[in-house]
């Protein structure tokens, strides 16, 4: 499972499959949007907690995490792009860094 998100394409992409539902759960335009929001956002914390483990950065999750929170608090729902941002933040954390596994992998080989 780690290796399959140490693909940079992969994780960009399945991210944002799973984060269209999320924006289309904003415009109302889905009639169980609650649910599917949830359930995207479950997905995407967890791709971002394998892709964080991978990459080093175990803080990754915390990214998406701000967004759902300005999604959900209704003080903060009034800014509408800072989830946008968020988002776009954390694929561009999670697609920068270079995977640590992979860079690595002839450390612990055996001589």
């Amino acid at each position: 499972m780690y290796k399959v998100f140490s693909n940079t394409r992969l994780f960009i992409m399945t991210y944002l499959v799973l984060a269209l539902p999320t924006y289309l759960a904003d415009t109302g335009m889905i009639a169980n949007s609650s649910l599917l929001y949830a359930l995207s956002m479950v997905g995407i914390w967890a791709i971002c907690l394998i892709r964080g483990t991978i990459i080093g950065k175990h803080w990754l999750v915390l990214i998406p995490s701000v967004a759902f929170v300005f999604d959900l608090t209704p003080a903060l729902a009034a800014i509408t792009f800072v989830p946008y941002l968020y988002h776009a933040l954390a694929i561009l954390l999670g697609a920068a860094s270079p995977s640590i596994a992979l860079s690595h992998r002839d450390t612990y080989k055996m001589r």
